[in-house]
């Protein structure tokens, strides 16, 4: 399997991650109508879209986000993670053995997040959650793809995000010295 890139599946899940931009102050799913037309051009059904399934999606999201910044060294947020996982117990997934159906398939009519749901089980199945992390800079927390081969890569960006945390610690370095 090619670790530079993220298979579909992870790729969705990073890009549904991505819904909240925290450095622009945006998110792409504020309302269900919003959710629809992200998944229609995630080239998925969104099916019904009510405002149960959208408080839904944003739950799943606070908690994929939070998983994700625990797989970067980040202090998660345990409460948030299990209310999505309550979210994904109540998906109807299954996997399916025939060759007319991907294995990792939502059932039709499952909902907006099934798929999703299923994408998630295929990336930890196949052991690609770990590459996928939140940027543990608080004024971004981009989530990205680690592709390096010890997976210890930290910051979305060195350019952006490294180089602010290391200026500031430099920073605190030189006013520690002072103060002592």
């Amino acid at each position: 399997m090619n670790m530079t890139e993220p298979s579909r599946h992870a790729a969705l899940i990073r890009d549904f991650a991505n819904t909240v931009d925290v450095e622009e102050g945006t998110d792409t799913i504020t309302s269900p109508e919003g959710l629809a037309a992200w998944l229609r051009e995630q080239g998925l059904s969104p099916g019904g879209v009510d405002e149960a399934a959208h408080r839904q999606a944003i739950v799943l999201r606070t908690g994929l986000r939070a998983r994700l910044l625990a797989n970067n060294a980040g202090a998660a947020d345990p409460r948030a993670m299990e209310e999505a996982q309550a979210v994904l117990d109540g998906l109807p997934l299954r996997v399916l053995l025939g060759t007319e159906h991907e294995p990792g398939e939502p059932l039709r009519g499952a909902g907006p997040l099934a798929a999703i749901g299923a994408a998630w089980a295929l990336v930890v199945a196949g052991g690609e959650w770990r590459r996928l992390k939140q940027c543990p800079d608080h004024s971004c927390e981009w989530v990205f793809w680690d592709a390096t081969r010890s997976r210890t890569r930290r910051w979305c960006t060195m350019r952006v995000c490294g180089n602010r945390a290391k200026s500031r610690a430099y920073a605190d370095r030189q006013k520690a010295a002072r103060d002592t």
